[in-house]
């Protein structure tokens, strides 16, 4: 292999998916390479050997493979990142870049089914690895990104690929996740198995990792010097660290104006403490602290609980129990019926259940508000947090009133501020080299 050769594989010697392979040609050696992800090695061996059967010499093949021969180091691995197909003769300055046939990225590529984009593309992961990392590959096709593989488990072997941004994520983060994915020897069979390995958070409700299933999102994720672990069969990124910014920011932000953009943020912020404080602050008002309310206020808040035989804390845990089952049957039933069945069940329910005077007509509309406040946070774990974190939050508020949802909200934000992540503290804005 000649010098040219031996640069080049050096310059890619971060990158699992980069080969170099040897194939003899009408008696003469050749060199194969590219990046097993973007291009189908053996449909393009098959067609070199088509073209090399019809052409008398290699120099002749050639040739006619592309009118790229003979580039210089540089050309060769702008092409190599541009997913084309490098061949090389034995002596490496006799050269062509090859148009080759390429992995079909889009084919087995659907709509994303648990994030909705808006003015963007409308791609999702799907279960092959080496189609997601071609899809990132397709997207940023530089070579600062790193690709490093693993096999992973005892029973069943699954691959996880680990991509970053070299000179982004700092190489402390990256050598500590490269050593606990060395590490683990036993079976992965989700997001939480995988999650236990990086941290004592097995009854903690925060994920390390912060799941999409949008190239976009992954790839500002490795912008903002964050590491992407994909695993096999599993159809999202996986982005670490998780950070509490995720759930108020989303790569789809960037398609609006700064001001819009800021506004939407506030909404989240808003989603957010209406999903923790709502529900504790009725209770609170309307059963501890009810001389916080002006007089007129007071009176319509106890006539609308005229004739209710459970207390507001009672009341409120059940109709917050209720709708919480409501939208997990959302997901569980199928498509086509889980949220028209769901839905109507609902209403009737809510509507049965006030004209039964069991709950007020105040409550239904805080619940409502809050079912509303906890989707417009980003990423479906986040909104299942936030929602159960509301409920330590309504215990305290339904014995110690105004002072106990304040408490309780003190309480959340300090079990946030103590979560970790390889020492990243859990509420940071932004991952800065120096930090990690």
């Amino acid at each position: 292999m000649g010098h040219l050769l031996k640069e080049i594989e050096a310059n890619f010697s971060d990158q699992d998916d980069f080969f170099i392979k040897e194939e003899q040609v009408n008696k003469t050696t050749i060199y194969l390479i590219g990046f097993k992800t973007l291009i189908d090695l053996n449909k393009s061996k098959l067609y070199v050997k088509q073209m090399a059967a019809s052409s008398p010499s290699v120099k002749e093949l050639v040739t006619n493979l592309s009118d790229k021969t003979n580039v210089d180091r540089d050309q060769i691995i702008n092409s190599i990142l541009e997913g084309k197909l490098v061949i090389c003769l034995k002596n490496p300055q006799q050269n062509a870049i090859v148009d080759p046939i390429a992995h079909e990225l889009r084919s087995s590529i659907e709509d994303p089914k648990n994030e909705s984009p808006i003015q963007a593309a409308m791609d999702a992961f799907g279960e092959d690895i080496h189609i997601n990392v071609g899809m990132i590959r397709k997207r940023l096709n530089s070579d600062r990104l790193c690709h490093y593989s693993y096999q992973i488990g005892d029973l069943e072997k699954r691959k996880i690929s680990m991509l970053y941004i070299k000179g982004k994520a700092s190489n402390s983060l990256t050598k500590n996740v490269d050593k606990q994915l060395n590490q683990i020897k036993s079976d992965i069979e989700g997001i939480d198995s995988l999650n236990r390995h990086f941290g004592k958070r097995r009854f903690n409700p925060v994920s390390h990792f912060f799941p999409t299933e949008l190239p976009t999102q992954a790839v500002q994720s490795l912008k903002k010097n964050r590491i992407i672990l994909f695993v096999d069969n599993l159809p999202f990124a996986l982005t670490f660290p998780h950070l509490f910014w995720d759930m108020l920011t989303s790569a789809n932000d960037r398609n609006f104006p700064f001001i819009l953009t800021f506004m939407l943020r506030i909404f989240r912020v808003i989603g957010v403490m209406a999903t923790l404080i709502l529900p504790a602050l009725y209770v609170a008002l309307v059963s501890v602290n009810p001389e916080v309310f002006r007089t007129d206020i007071a009176l319509f808040t106890a006539e609308s609980r005229e004739g209710i035989p459970l207390s507001a804390f009672l009341e409120t845990i059940v109709m917050v129990v209720i709708v919480d089952l409501i939208l997990e049957a959302i997901t569980r039933l199928p498509k086509s019926v889980g949220p028209t069945v769901t839905m109507v069940g609902g209403i009737i329910l809510g509507q049965a259940m006030v004209e039964a005077k069991l709950v007020s007509n105040l409550l239904v509309i805080v619940i409502t508000a809050v079912v509303i406040a906890s989707s417009t946070v980003v990423g479906m774990q986040n909104s299942l947090y936030i929602r159960l974190l509301k409920y330590p939050i309504l215990i305290l508020a339904s014995i110690f009133g105004i002072l106990g949802l304040c408490a309780g909200l003190v309480f959340t934000i300090i079990y946030l501020a103590s979560l970790t992540s390889n020492n990243l503290p859990y509420i940071t804005f932004s991952l800065d080299q120096k930090e990690v």
